[in-house]
């Protein structure tokens, strides 16, 4: 536990450091307080792709409505859960993320329970940004407003400060990696989750013309700020979480999925979560998601 986070800390520091002597790059405390820069694709024209399972590094601002189905569940249950959840930056550098989930449970026996799941809460800070490289943290704080006798929350205040960065392929590719520990506050209980998220993006047929947005630098060329209608991503996210403490359990999971780009303010997404691991969290989980884009 205590070397997670010492790794976690050295990282953070060293990418710091890199990032104040870059010739040309404001650093991340001279951009601390800086206005928000409202663009969705980064300075070489790629796209910033939000994965399906965890946070970017980027500084946006969106709005989620997202349903996951989850069948047969571990505890021996099917799980539905709604979530609202707003991701928000505040500066350049600066973001917040607010997850509401509406949970139900039906378990073996068929008793069925509907209620609040946990509130998250997290702070982004985007620490280094380059052309074709970001390096973020997110740090959750899950409270237990889920009522845990029946399902629908842990129990008790998670901890999960983790680090996540995008790296650019070229061709409209993206690489996205996320790496931290899960901490029960109370019980001390551990577990290590890392994911990444592959995805390809293209420009495919549009379904609803609408007219999207532009912006003019100082050399008066023209960039795209938003999303154009008909774009296209396909994902293969791998998600992973390794207990440290307890039972010491590992789960892995894959993910095919993909989103596609209504308008410039309006996105789909659909996608399903399967078990790889020998031990399994579920079945098999389904993820579809409605997002709006400012």
């Amino acid at each position: 536990m205590t070397r997670i986070f010492a790794f976690s800390i050295a990282f953070a520091a060293l990418s710091l450091s890199w990032n104040q002597r870059a010739l040309g790059d404001g650093g991340f405390f001279e951009e601390l307080f800086d206005p928000i820069e409202h663009t969705h694709f980064s300075r070489a024209g790629t796209p910033f792709v939000h994965p399906f399972n965890f946070e970017p590094p980027q500084i946006h601002q969106d709005v989620f409505f997202i349903y996951r189905y989850s069948d047969n569940t571990i505890e021996g249950s099917n799980e539905h859960e709604s979530e609202f959840h707003l991701d928000w930056s505040l500066t350049k550098r600066l973001g917040v993320l607010i997850g509401v989930p509406l949970v139900g449970v039906e378990d073996s026996m068929g008793t069925q329970s509907v209620g609040i799941g946990d509130l998250e809460f997290a702070l982004r800070a985007m620490l280094v940004e380059r052309e074709s490289f970001i390096l973020a943290t997110n740090f959750f704080v899950s409270t237990p407003t889920g009522d845990a006798s029946r399902d629908l929350g842990a129990g008790e205040t998670v901890l999960s400060p983790y680090l996540t960065s995008w790296h650019d392929l070229g061709d409209w590719n993206t690489l996205l990696l996320n790496i931290g520990p899960d901490v029960g506050a109370k019980s001390g209980d551990t577990s290590l989750t890392y994911a990444f998220s592959l995805a390809h993006s293209w420009q495919g047929p549009v379904l609803l013309e609408t007219d999207h947005g532009h912006v003019h630098d100082h050399h008066g060329e023209e960039h795209q700020l938003h999303f154009s209608p008909g774009m296209t991503s396909i994902y293969l996210e791998m998600t992973g979480e390794t207990e440290l403490t307890g039972d010491q359990r590992t789960f892995v999971e894959l993910m095919p999925g993909f989103s596609y780009i209504l308008t410039e303010h309006a996105e789909i997404r659909f996608g399903v979560l399967l078990p790889v691991s020998k031990t399994q969290r579920f079945d098999a989980q389904y993820f579809t998601s409605f997002s709006w884009i400012h």
